[in-house]
């Protein structure tokens, strides 16, 4: 993680004042040694934020799950999520909140004291006080989020102290810096505690409702069983992750000159349903679930460093995926048949998206070639094994 000398000087400023402020409350010390063999009943998890910080989450949520098998488990988690949360019964409840700081790039917005998000924040903390939760998670190794757990009276509260903040904390993690991807910082945790991770790719299901309605909008554009389908999403949630849709199209463009293909553009799934076919290409605008549900049916998927990158992992979708100003170790798409294509040696990488220069020349400087390349391998390894017929062992 990064830290800025502003930041880092806020942070050192925020610790000196407010670590003996929490000392002289008392509330570390009744809970600082708390007992480590008491049940767990009820445990809260906080993630607040975007769509592939939940599909992250999921093997955390799964494993958790299996080692907590009678707790009550809560997940504080943001409303535009809540789609993609659907049928996953991952935690038995979720408290959807929006916190301030989450919302928006731009850092007037996030911290505008005007806004009515800052009036929602204390009722959410209060809503959570009340519950009394047994054990608390946070994976960001942010001092508000430490804080959210403290001042909630989480009985064990369990985080990083590495970005300051850990004396909201009754279990300060030492992070495992040989695997720094999001996943593995939250599947850290559980190890803390002593409990073995048994899965660490995510995994998302749908209903088969959902799969039939994927059939049925395929079948309507002319898809036909057997056909190779790649998925192409040119969306990203911040610009500077967004390598560019004419790029995407070349492309595009040229694997269908090569291969046997059909492509499936897909348009930003929050926008309103459209369905239009030119040629080999098919273009959607869909919800989100609906999204998810064809997304599952292609054979390939190309896109940014974005939610739906890790959507179509979690859906056992192989996947190239172009990387800016993001770190495939941190972030990356996760399980086998993946593909990263990134152009390395930019010192200020990871930028957390605030782009230092007056556009992201880690994007810019991949290549139509390099993601041709990267793509076609993929597809004729792929066609080479569905060419092949089945080997019976004599």
């Amino acid at each position: 993680m990064k830290f800025g000398p502003w930041r880092q000087r806020i942070v050192r400023l925020v610790d000196t004042v407010v670590a003996p402020i929490v000392s002289a409350l008392g509330h570390l010390r009744v809970s600082a040694n708390p007992d480590a063999s008491a049940e767990v009943s009820s445990i809260l998890v906080v993630e607040y934020w975007n769509l592939g910080d939940i599909v992250m989450l999921s093997p955390f949520l799964q494993n958790l799950r299996t080692q907590y098998p009678k707790a009550y488990i809560v997940l504080l988690a943001s409303p535009k999520t809540a789609p993609l949360l659907a049928h996953q019964n991952l935690v038995d409840e979720i408290i959807y909140a929006r916190i301030p700081w989450a919302q928006h790039y731009s850092r007037w917005k996030k911290y505008n004291p005007f806004s009515r998000l800052w009036i929602e924040l204390p009722l959410t903390l209060k809503l959570l006080r009340k519950r009394r939760f047994d054990l608390g998670f946070t994976a960001r190794a942010d001092l508000r989020d430490n804080f959210m757990l403290w001042f909630a009276a989480v009985r064990r509260r369990i985080g990083y102290s590495f970005g300051g903040g850990g004396y909201f904390l009754t279990d300060q993690v030492a992070p495992d810096v040989r695997h720094p991807h999001w996943a593995d910082r939250w599947l850290r945790l559980l190890e803390h505690l002593g409990k073995p991770v048994i899965a660490r790719e995510p995994h998302l299901d749908l209903s088969s409702e959902e799969r039939l309605g994927a059939a049925k909008i395929l079948d309507e554009l002319g898809v036909e069983s057997g056909d190779f389908l790649v998925g192409v999403h040119p969306g990203a949630r911040s610009v500077t992750r967004q390598w560019g849709k004419d790029n995407f199209n070349e492309v595009a463009r040229r694997l269908c000159d090569r291969f046997p293909i059909k492509i499936i553009w897909f348009h930003d799934p929050n926008q309103g349903s459209s369905i239009q076919k030119d040629g080999q290409f098919l273009f959607l605008s869909l919800p989100l679930r609906q999204f998810m549900a064809v997304l599952s049916q292609c054979s390939l998927f190309l896109c940014n460093d974005s939610g739906p990158m890790h959507i179509a992992t979690a859906l056992s979708v192989p996947t190239v995926a172009i990387f800016g100003p993001g770190d495939p170790a941190w972030y990356g798409p996760l399980g086998p048949n993946n593909q990263v294509v990134i152009r390395p040696g930019f010192w200020c990488r990871s930028c957390l998206d605030y782009c230092l220069f007056d556009q992201p020349y880690c994007l810019r400087a991949i290549g139509v070639q390099d993601v041709y390349e990267a793509s076609a391998r993929s597809i004729e390894a792929m066609l080479v094994r569905q060419a092949q017929p089945d080997q019976v062992p004599t």
